[in-house]
């Protein structure tokens, strides 16, 4: 057997990837191929008719008569040799089947057997797959790493992570749906273009309407057993896999099985496991095709006498669920136990919805419905929630309000310390959390780090884990975002480890996870995050959907550091889209700030930052928050905002470095190490010798990552010795920090008469290296004239192909004369002393060349 990968290369729908593969196969090999759901079926045959006739044989829908050449010869004198196309080959007559087997065997046709799965293969096409007749190719799921490959390569440019994150979980990676749903997205308009640059609507409405509407599809590779357990699986949400097995038999299961329509959910009892739907969208389009009172009459048909114990946790919660819709409103005690089931399992929406069912919801379920609302985004609702718990609330439920509000603190402090204070009022006597008072104490104190990891390391042992967890997320928070990144970092990955292992409080792992990454993006680029981004944002199916958003700002940070003025921009701009949606993090006005300054760099500021409503305040060119914009949003970067805004603020050039100086030392003043870095990043550019000194004296300044890459930045900026300043040009730029290394090579083209003729030619070919043909051109790189007119590029390449002087002014039909005084002006606008040295430059000759300014 053998199983061929899925073929990645071509800008082609799977398809015709798929037909050119087997039609160009110079083994000439018949296989045997794996489509889902048959999906793309048609496709596929649509595009092998384009190149050949083929002789198709339909179990389900009839075949060819016998003999089978007799169909071939009807095709005409061009399909005698044309493949044989078998669909649904378990359905074929024995006597077909031995017809199949002859040709294939006898090598006179070429047979493209169709399956959805292993379990379609007949026991004798079984025979010629291991004697090599057959050859099995499996396209398989793709990673949501390769998804995203395809997904820019298809739309010609860059896209938002959520535009992958979602994709991904609706299609469960099986490249055939992905392919589906990426048109269908593009033509509802959930995936849209702002200026090259693909967002995905955080309102997925019309797309879920599309795929009720057309989406039946999906369903007819499916016999009616198997799409009544999947039916049923959709409506449940999970089922026991045992009341599968009993009810529809082992083959339906199987079948849905291989074909990665269902898939399991968590170890249950007795070997057994949760069943699950894997593609959201294709629940979404078997719920979309039902009305209430067929859910109604799922659950009194199939649901009710599904025996709950049979499965796991995930089972009992969506069943539970189930029969409160649908048969009876559980008492409020039992809706708590199911609304923190259903956070366990990030089901956020199912636990307002619970609540919201109750007239007067108890504190207790309160509190659990606050939660649901702020892992959503809706924060003020979750404070709103905790500022009204009813009056008889006991000790035990303002506690957990409070413990949920603190979360919310770390990231909206002027909201939720008013409610905070409220709680802790009405409870009165002793602190309620006086493990967290102690850890939060202790973070705060840099000389008590020792202290603090001691008293982490004794919450190990805690039982009350909620606390416990909250006091990790806040000590990893202020030890990674201020003086100690990388013990913070530490921190987070180990409270990270617990979360998984709990696996209650997916609302806090979100939380972690966030913070990790805003310490990464903040603090330099370490292996930590690049496993938050690999091993929890792509495969975890977390629900928040604000993590997009802190994705794409991450995404904008090394853009903007490379120079890439329009991404960081664009991801900035994504970032702060979804943000003003849903800002469970706090980071609307500083991804639309972050927007603001990375258009300032630009030459030309993009047309979404002035028409968006969302983000016209990002370009009001105000330097300070008006009245109606009180402080809001997460703290530890609200100094780093406001250089931001006047970056972008159209400040007089010492005006604005003699504030972004102050920023800078008010941040090292108040130990805010990554606010520190990033306003040093933003003051250096405007070659201040002050903030050069700040660095020299930071006690970050030998740290590896940003911080290394800031210190050769400040050194370059303040040296007089310019082999030292193009050694460290060259130094950043070959360190993905091209922003930086222009900017030092900017100094010294404003003096580039004064330099040697060998050190002024390796000025000019950094600068041409670190161009990308079709790059837009930005602030810095416009500093550097060196565009070659069409005259210049034409004699440039003459003298590069050995021509002399009069044959280059044949050539182009001029004077002698002309060609020599072209010459003696490129060597005298890029300061070379002959003719050598000219072409020793990396010039480009291409005429519509993007100027290197």
């Amino acid at each position: 057997m053998t199983r061929s990968p899925y073929p990645r290369t071509q800008d082609s729908p799977l398809s015709g990837r798929l037909a050119r593969r087997f039609l160009d196969d110079a083994a000439g090999d018949s296989w045997i191929l794996h489509l889902p759901g048959h999906w793309g079926v048609e496709e596929l045959l649509a595009a092998m008719r384009k190149s050949s006739v083929l002789a198709v044989i339909d179990g389900l829908g009839g075949h060819q008569p016998r003999p089978i050449e007799t169909a071939a010869r009807a095709a005409g004198q061009r399909g005698r040799d044309g493949p044989v196309v078998v669909l649904w080959p378990g359905q074929l007559e024995d006597d077909v089947v031995e017809d199949l087997v002859s040709l294939c065997t006898s090598g006179r046709r070429r047979l493209l057997v169709v399956v959805r799965s292993a379990q379609d293969v007949p026991a004798r096409l079984r025979e010629l797959e291991r004697t090599g007749h057959l050859r099995e190719v499996i396209p398989g799921t793709i990673s949501a790493r390769e998804l995203g490959v395809q997904i820019r390569r298809h739309l010609g440019g860059p896209v938002s992570l959520r535009v992958v994150r979602r994709l991904y979980h609706l299609s469960a990676g099986q490249p055939a749906l992905a392919e589906r749903l990426l048109g269908m997205a593009q033509g509802c308009g959930t995936l849209r273009e702002y200026e090259g640059f693909w967002e995905w609507d955080t309102d997925e409405d019309e797309l879920h309407r599309s795929l009720s509407e057309g989406g039946d599809t999906l369903l007819l590779g499916l016999d009616v057993e198997e799409r009544e357990l999947l039916t049923l699986v959709a409506v449940a949400g999970r089922i026991p896999e045992q009341h599968a097995v009993s009810h529809y038999g082992d083959e339906p299961l199987a079948s849905l099985m291989a074909q990665g329509i269902l898939g399991f959910e968590t170890s249950a009892v007795r070997g057994w496991s949760d069943l699950r739907v894997t593609a959201e969208a294709v629940r979404v389009m078997i719920l979309g095709e039902m009305r209430w009172p067929d859910i109604l009459r799922w659950w009194h048909s199939q649901g009710r006498s599904i025996d709950m114990s049979q499965g796991g946790e995930s089972s009992a919660t969506a069943l539970s669920w189930w029969r409160a819709r649908a048969q009876q409103t559980p008492d409020q005690s039992e809706a708590a136990e199911l609304a923190r089931r259903g956070l366990a399992a990030s089901w956020y929406r199912m636990v307002q919805v619970l609540v919201d069912l109750y007239a007067r919801p108890s504190a207790e379920l309160m509190v659990l419905a606050a939660r649901a609302d702020n892992a959503l985004g809706a924060v003020d609702p979750a404070l709103h929630r905790l500022a009204s718990l009813p009056d008889d609330a006991g000790r035990a439920e303002i506690r957990e309000a409070v413990l949920v509000a603190e979360r919310i603190r770390l990231f909206h402090p002027e909201k939720a310390q008013p409610v905070i204070k409220t709680l802790r009022g009405r409870a009165g006597g002793d602190s309620l959390t006086s493990t967290f008072d102690e850890v939060l104490m202790l973070s705060e104190d840099v000389g008590r780090t020792d202290e603090l990891l001691a008293a982490l390391q004794r919450l190990r042992a805690s039982e009350d884990c909620e606390e416990a967890l909250l006091s990790q997320l806040w000590a990893g928070a202020l030890l990674g975002l201020r003086r100690q990144s990388d013990l913070g970092r530490e921190v987070l990955s180990s409270l990270i480890d617990v979360l998984r292992r709990e696996d209650g409080f997916p609302d806090m792992e979100e939380c972690a996870v966030a913070m990790l990454l805003l310490i990464s993006a903040t603090s330099g680029w370490r292996v930590d995050m690049l496993r938050v981004e690999t091993d929890i944002w792509n495969e975890r199916r977390l629900r928040s959907p604000a993590l997009a958003g802190v994705g794409d700002l991450l995404a904008a940070f090394p853009a903007m550091q490379d120079d890439r003025a329009h991404l960081a921009c664009r991801s900035a701009c994504s970032a702060a889209r979804i943000h003003a949606a849903g800002d469970t993090y706090g980071l609307f006005r500083f991804s639309r700030d972050l927007a603001a300054a990375a258009a300032s760099l630009m030459t030309q500021a993009p047309r979404e930052l002035l028409e968006d409503p969302v983000l016209q305040d990002a370009v009001l060119r105000e330097p300070v928050l008006r009245e109606s914009e009180a402080p809001d949003g997460i703290p530890w970067l609200r100094l780093a905002g406001e250089g931001l805004r006047l970056s972008a603020a159209g400040l007089r050039e010492d005006d604005l470095r003699r504030r972004l100086e102050d920023l800078a030392e008010q941040a090292a003043a108040e130990g805010e190490t990554a606010q520190e870095q990033l306003l040093l990043f933003m003051v250096l550019l405007r070659r201040s010798s002050r903030a050069a000194r700040q660095v020299q004296r930071a006690h970050w300044r030998d740290d590896p990552g940003r911080p290394r890459l800031i210190r050769l930045f400040a050194e370059a900026q303040d040296t007089d010795d310019p082999v030292a300043a193009v050694d460290a040009a060259e130094r950043l730029i070959g360190s993905h920090a091209r922003l930086l290394g222009l900017a030092v090579l900017a100094k010294l083209w404003d003096r580039r008469e004064e330099l040697s003729s060998g050190l002024r030619i390796r000025l000019i070919n950094l600068v041409l290296d670190s161009q990308r043909p079709g790059e837009a051109s930005t602030l810095f790189r416009d500093q550097f004239v060196l565009t070659l007119s069409g005259r210049e590029a034409s004699v440039l390449a003459g003298l590069r192909a050995g021509r002399t002087t009069a044959q280059i002014a044949r050539d182009l039909h001029v004077s002698a004369r002309t060609v020599e005084a072209t010459i003696s002006g490129m060597l005298q606008r890029f300061g070379c002393s002959n003719r050598m040295e000219l072409l020793s430059l990396r010039l480009r000759l291409d005429r519509t060349a993007a100027s290197v300014r």
